[in-house]
C-alpha cells in the first residue's frame, strides 16, 4: 500500500480537500452535507466528485487512509467503553472479540488433526520401506 505522501503526490489539492471533507461528513451525526455541497465547496462538479469516489484508486486509498487515521484516534474511547462492558453486570464477550480482532490483538487459531488423531510417529526409515513396497506393487 502506498504511503500517505505517495498518495498525496498523486492528488490535487482539490482532491485532498474533498477526501477530508467526505471523511468528516461521514462522521457527522447531525447535519451532513450533500455530495453536491461538498463538490461546490471544493470547486468541482458533482460528477467529478463521483468519479474520484468510485474510479480513482489513489483518491479512494487516500480517503480510506484518512478515515483509518480518524478511526484510530477513537481508540481511547473504545477502551473506555470496553472497560464499561467488561465491568458491567452483563459483560459483552462479542464486543471484546470484535475490538481485539480489529486491531489484530486476537486472531483465529485453526488446529488440523488427521483421522488417526495425530499419533502417526513413523520414522524416515519406516516411511522409505513403505514407499519401496508401494513401488514394488506398482511394478507388478
Amino acid at each position: 500500500m502506498a504511503t500517505r505522501k505517495e498518495l498525496e503526490a498523486k492528488l490535487t489539492l482539490q482532491q485532498r480537500k474533498a477526501a477530508l471533507m467526505l471523511v468528516e461528513n461521514e462522521l457527522e451525526t447531525e447535519e451532513k452535507k450533500s455530495l453536491e455541497d461538498i463538490a461546490e465547496e471544493v470547486g468541482v462538479t458533482r460528477q467529478a466528485l463521483y468519479k474520484w469516489r468510485t474510479q480513482n484508486k489513489s483518491f479512494i486509498d487516500y480517503k480510506n487512509m484518512l478515515a483509518d487515521d480518524v478511526f484510530s484516534a477513537f481508540r481511547p474511547v473504545v477502551y473506555r467503553q470496553l472497560m464499561k462492558l467488561i465491568s458491567g453486570t452483563q459483560p459483552s464477550v462479542k464486543a471484546m472479540d470484535l475490538f481485539f480482532k480489529r486491531f489484530a490483538l486476537l486472531t483465529d487459531k485453526t488446529i488440523v488433526e488427521d483421522a488417526a488423531g495425530g499419533n502417526d510417529l513413523r520414522t524416515d526409515d519406516a516411511l522409505k520401506r513403505e514407499l519401496d513396497e508401494i513401488d514394488d506393487l506398482l511394478k507388478d
